[in-house]
């Protein structure tokens, strides 16, 4: 018999309708090995891919924070009641541990640790959540979530505001969130970013959550990263992020100046939904300074439960000529990207996400190098 992760046996008791352990049946078998197989990531020429953490353990991995010699990564795809989402330990040889559980938590999304400069908060986290688990929560105005991880407290910092005019300006669908780089216009400042309101906000250590930009001329800002040299705000936005995946993709990546000011023109266009994006740093082979990133395609809303999804994500890398470069594709729903010494990781949600209905571990990391 094939390996059963810690979760099957529990699914398996749900399928089987079995109180007690007994053999087994193909068909409940087939259907483990359905929702578990990894997919064969393709690399093109110039990179290596590897599965780093296959489906089995992860609900949602999407963002990476480095802590100490681990890396932290927000899983949100395990929903406790009004809570959801942990916050999990994974060192570079892929060991996982928990260090804050789902009943703790908001369901969290995008994360930071606070800076020195963040007042009495420096060191503590500061999350993007929704107040509630599930779809209902996605469509309410999201939170600030404050987490001190030395005494493992969370408590909710400030509520993001309504603004702009798309969406009756309500701040839902939450997508990403990151601290400033230190030492720039940016600096001291938690930026979070919503779906449904085409808005970028920041949040101050005084309490503060207010307005930064309206990406809405663009679309849906998804994922937010920093230039190398920390002078602007990088935003990957989705033209419809709600509907299926086009024949003409308008999704772009823009640049916004610390006073909020978008430029007109686009890094580059050509996305559909994106998800991670990086900058990769000077040791990244031939790639350094580049923007990394990641499109999931079709999101398939609602998810399936137990039929896999469509293998159309990608990772793309800039070319200092504006061009998109395909470096990997067979992805499903990639969420984050993060360099990690000379190697990029990239979290993959697969079929399962707070507010999707399919709550099974069926995420998983993959690493890629440039060679």
């Amino acid at each position: 018999m094939k390996k059963v992760f810690p979760f099957a046996a529990a699914l398996i008791a749900v399928i089987t309708g079995a109180a007690s352990a007994r053999p087994l049946g193909r068909e409940a078998q087939s259907v483990i090995d359905t929702l578990l197989a990894p997919p064969m990531i393709k690399a093109e020429p110039g990179f290596r891919a590897k599965m780093f953490i296959p489906p089995g353990e992860l609900y949602d991995p999407i963002y990476m924070v480095p802590w100490g010699n681990t890396i932290l990564i927000n899983d949100d795809g395990k929903a406790i009641g009004d809570h959801g989402g942990r916050i999990l330990s994974i060192t570079p040889q892929g060991q996982i541990s928990v260090v804050m559980d789902a009943d703790q938590l908001l369901p969290i999304i995008g994360f930071g640790e606070a800076p020195r400069g963040f007042g009495q908060f420096g060191g503590q986290f500061f999350t993007l959540a929704q107040p509630t688990s599930g779809m209902k929560g996605a469509i309410l105005n999201h939170v600030i979530e404050r987490i001190d991880l030395k005494k493992r407290r969370a408590e909710v910092f400030c509520t993001l505001p309504n603004a702009g005019k798309v969406g009756n300006g309500v701040p839902g669908y939450g997508a990403d969130g990151h601290f400033g780089p230190d030492g720039g216009a940016f600096a001291n400042t938690f930026y979070s970013t919503t779906i449904l309101n085409d808005m970028i906000y920041q949040t101050h250590a005084d309490g503060s959550c207010m307005p930064f930009a309206d990406t809405s001329q663009f679309g849906a800002p998804a994922v937010i990263a920093f230039t190398a040299d920390g002078s602007a705000m990088l935003a990957a936005t989705s033209a419809d992020p709600f509907s299926s995946a086009t024949s003409a993709p308008k999704g772009a990546i823009i640049r916004i100046t610390a006073d909020g000011k978008i430029d007109p023109k686009p890094i580059v266009t050509g996305l559909i939904l994106p998800g991670g994006m990086a900058v990769a740093p000077p040791n990244f082979g031939e790639y350094g300074g580049q923007i990394f990133v990641a499109d999931a395609g079709d999101y398939e809303m609602p998810v399936p439960q137990t039929q896999p999804l469509k293998h159309d994500g990608k990772v793309y890398r800039v070319t200092p000529q504006g061009e998109l470069k395909l470096v990997a594709s067979e992805f499903i729903n990639p969420g984050g990207l993060r360099f990690i010494g000379t190697h990029l990781w990239v979290t993959d949600v697969n079929g399962d996400f707070i507010a999707g209905g399919r709550e099974l571990p069926d995420g998983f990391v993959v690493q890629l190098e440039a060679m």
